[in-house]
């Protein structure tokens, strides 16, 4: 009697060991049954997710980037180029100022427009340029490239005030510059001139030089005849004459060589290093103007780069992958859907079963 009260137990046992592996075939069997009886559903379910993805997609206009790049006024300071203005704060005053007050003038003037544009200043990475980007559909393209040109010119008219104040710094500094170099050249002619005198001076001496020894040997000739005259008193006087017209010449004669040679030489050495300290400040001078007139000339204004420029391609999410998505969406909603209405007419067949 306990063998068989046993032998039950045990095949009890085993029948509720086995149970929950019959329960999951079956409940998989169940599940494939469900989506069969309910593929109605599903096929419905998926034809109007997929007509729906379709019709917005169709209906869905296509957007385009439309950008505008800005590049900041620059001037030269000692050989590099400095910009007008940094990059974050051009950039913040378009975020915060000119974008919104630009938009709120279209907003006012334009009260009955169902597009809402959106504009964004941005900063390549590793660049020193601006970039203005939205998007917009393309019957708004017009409209959105006239609020970037805009925006553009409130930059160009805020850069210009300081630009145009370093272009006349730089102006009167070319200006100066100029007027010393030609000081500089007018003091060089003087120098000149002053050296070509020096010439003649030293001819004319020369010459007074050469008549002195004339007359001083005349002298000297003279004095050697008045010793044979006869008279003791005539011939002391014409001797004392000669005598002193001979030490008179002798003077005026040393006089006019040490002039001959040593002054003159010594103010021409003077004037040669005058003109050559002349000529090197010119050089200067010019190198100076150069390197003022290189700075204006690079003077750049703040401008677009180009004209604003619409996308070639569209932006966005494609008609293809909206159609897919609203089409995976389908089968996904259909399938639980199927599910839902075979489990409630599952658990709606039992209660029923039960109540009979």
């Amino acid at each position: 009697m306990k063998n068989d009260v046993n032998e039950q137990r045990q095949r009890e046992q085993e029948q509720r060991s086995t149970r929950p592996y019959c329960d999951d075939e079956i409940s998989l069997l169940d599940l494939l049954r469900v989506l069969v009886r309910q593929k109605k559903i599903i096929y419905f379910i998926f034809l109007f997710f997929l007509i729906v993805g379709v019709g917005y997609a169709l209906s869905k206009p296509k957007i385009y980037r439309y950008t505008t790049t800005i590049e900041i006024g620059s001037i030269m300071e000692d050989g590099k180029t400095v910009l007008i203005d940094q990059p974050g704060t051009v950039q913040a005053k378009i975020n915060e100022a000119y974008i919104p007050y630009v938009l709120e003038q279209h907003a006012n003037a334009n009260q009955g427009s169902d597009w809402s544009y959106e504009i964004e200043a941005r900063i390549p990475r590793g660049s020193e340029v601006i970039v203005l980007e939205s998007r917009a559909p393309e019957n708004e393209g017009e409209s959105l490239i006239e609020l970037q040109r805009k925006i553009v010119e409130y930059v160009k008219r805020d850069h210009k005030r300081v630009f145009d104040i370093m272009k006349k710094e730089m102006s009167v500094e070319l200006n100066k510059s100029k007027n010393k170099l030609a000081g500089l050249q007018d003091r060089h002619k003087v120098l000149s001139a002053d050296m070509k005198r020096l010439d003649q001076t030293a001819k004319l001496l020369s010459q007074q030089v050469e008549e002195l020894k004339l007359l001083v040997d005349d002298a000297v000739r003279n004095r050697q005849g008045a010793r044979s005259q006869t008279g003791d008193e005539s011939r002391a006087m014409t001797l004392l004459m000669i005598d002193n017209e001979i030490q008179q010449n002798t003077q005026r004669l040393a006089a006019l060589e040490e002039r001959l040679h040593i002054d003159l030489p010594r103010e021409r050495d003077s004037f040669n290093k005058m003109i050559a300290d002349n000529l090197r400040e010119q050089q200067e001078q010019a190198a100076e103007i150069a390197k003022i007139q290189m700075a204006v000339n690079n003077m750049r204004e703040t401008r677009a780069l180009i004209a604003p420029m619409r996308s070639m391609k569209p932006v966005g999410t494609s008609r293809s992958v909206i159609v897919l998505t609203f089409a995976l969406s389908g089968v996904i909603v259909g399938l639980l859907t199927a599910l839902f209405v075979g489990f409630y007419s599952n658990i709606r067949s039992q209660l029923v079963l039960k109540d009979t």
